[in-house]
């Protein structure tokens, strides 16, 4: 796939067939992170991959999912992800801790698009939770977790409107509002 078609179709997946994904793309997406730009070349990041289906399970319970859709919602078990990659951080004194992992988050999910898989970058979690049950050292701090699995479900990307909330319709497509590019683009001069 090429790669900006793979940033045009990837938007966050929230359900998911339980076919495994295999270790061999798990490990393609970290690698594809490690290569991303790190701040002084520090490369301050590490990643933890869940396979294991018990860990995944109890993993799943200090995930809080998709805030915008009402009422509440989660994956039902059999939606739920069959993998996690947990982005881990070893100094987050250093100021461009965050820009490094988010060049990282991104090469994993535009890896992962490539390879036909779906992706949730999550961030509202229990890291005490997810430390324990992935027994990460506490010199290891947990930025956030990517969900990842097979599509079980569609997103498309709409103007946006009058709100940046996402939402489902009644074919339980997910609709994603994204500014126009006209709206952003400023050429030569901010006008």
């Amino acid at each position: 796939m090429d790669v900006y078609d793979a940033i045009i179709s990837r938007r966050s997946i929230r359900r998911f067939h339980q076919r495994a994904v295999k270790l061999e793309i798990l490990k393609k997406c970290v690698n594809a992170a490690r290569l991303a730009p790190s701040a002084a070349n520090l490369q301050q990041i590490e990643y933890c991959i869940i396979n294991d289906k018990t860990l995944c399970a109890n993993l799943f319970e200090a995930l809080h999912w998709a805030a915008y859709i009402q009422p509440k919602w989660i994956p039902k078990e059999s939606e739920r992800p069959t993998a996690y990659i947990i982005v881990l951080v070893k100094d987050t004194q250093n100021p461009y801790y965050e820009r490094d992992v988010g060049l990282a988050t991104e090469n994993i999910v535009l890896t992962a698009e490539g390879e036909g898989l779906g992706t949730c970058i999550l961030c509202n979690i229990e890291r005490a939770k997810i430390q324990e049950v992935c027994s990460i050292p506490l010199t290891l701090a947990i930025d956030s977790v990517i969900a990842l699995g097979y599509k079980a479900e569609t997103s498309v990307v709409e103007d946006q409107k009058d709100s940046v909330k996402y939402w489902r319709d009644e074919k339980d497509t997910l609709h994603v509002p994204k500014r126009k590019l006209e709206d952003i683009l400023h050429l030569n001069k901010f006008s």
